[in-house]
């Protein structure tokens, strides 16, 4: 069954990357900006709503990976747009495709493409799209966590580091909604898992982190997830950290 998302929100991307746009009067406020394929379905989108990319007054970042930059610098330049970035992950916007040692991943993508070849699918896909085309940030502001910025959804940044040293989910409190990014998804593609979790050691830099942060989120007011990778998820947030705690690492 597919989730009803509420009035003003939208989801773009491809189910295996997933970003989204917050509508309020004429302003937008754009959470990860996908990858430069989406760039076609983001302007169909803002077309059918009556705006333009112009619109679009901010673009928050979850983390500086790449699947979730890839549009970032091309809004910032054609809107004049702010795009926002946790300070511990502003460093990788320099060049998203070189992560430095300080933000890398535990553990390699070639590990689980040999557990589980069809896993291959994923950097193909990004390749594809342009993720590794993704161009540098020229400039951005930082995140504070537990702060509410002043833009549509009057977005709270909860810090959940783990994924990356930077990573934050944006809770969205009128319309019930968690804005997880990678710090908790319901589909890993390359473990083939499905559900509430954390995204596996080849792309998160510290696993035990990464699990516990989940606590930030555990005890908020909310009964919508919406993760960077997969569906949307209802139901009580708390259940649905137990079971992403339960997952574990893979």
């Amino acid at each position: 069954m597919t989730t009803r998302l509420p009035a003003g929100l939208h989801r773009l991307g491809d189910g295996m990357v997933n970003f989204y746009l917050v509508e309020e009067g004429q302003d937008l406020t754009l959470v990860d900006a996908g990858l430069p394929a989406h760039y076609g379905q983001l302007a169909a989108l803002l077309s059918r709503i009556g705006r333009s990319v112009r619109d679009i007054r901010a673009v928050l970042l979850t983390h500086a990976h790449l699947d979730h930059v890839g549009l970032a610098e091309r809004i910032r330049r054609e809107a004049g747009a702010a795009v926002w970035v946790h300070p511990l992950d502003a460093p990788a916007l320099a060049d998203p495709r070189r992560p430095d040692a300080s933000s890398r991943p535990e553990g390699r993508v070639s590990q689980y493409l040999l557990r589980r070849p069809s896993a291959l699918a994923v950097p193909v896909h990004l390749a594809r799209a342009g993720a590794f085309r993704t161009p540098p940030v020229a400039g951005a502001s930082h995140l504070t966590g537990g702060t509410a910025l002043d833009l549509p959804g009057r977005p709270q940044v909860i810090e959940v580091p783990g994924h990356t040293p930077g990573s934050v989910a944006f809770r969205l409190p009128a319309l019930g909604a968690i804005l997880t990014g990678d710090a908790l998804v319901t589909a890993d593609g390359l473990t083939g898992r499905t559900g509430p979790t954390i995204v596996c050691a080849a792309f998160t830099h510290d696993t035990a982190q990464a699990l516990a942060s989940l606590s930030s989120l555990a005890a908020l007011d909310a009964s919508l997830v919406l993760p960077g990778h997969g569906d949307p998820h209802e139901g009580n947030i708390g259940e649905t950290i137990r079971l992403a705690m339960l997952a574990g690492a893979r």
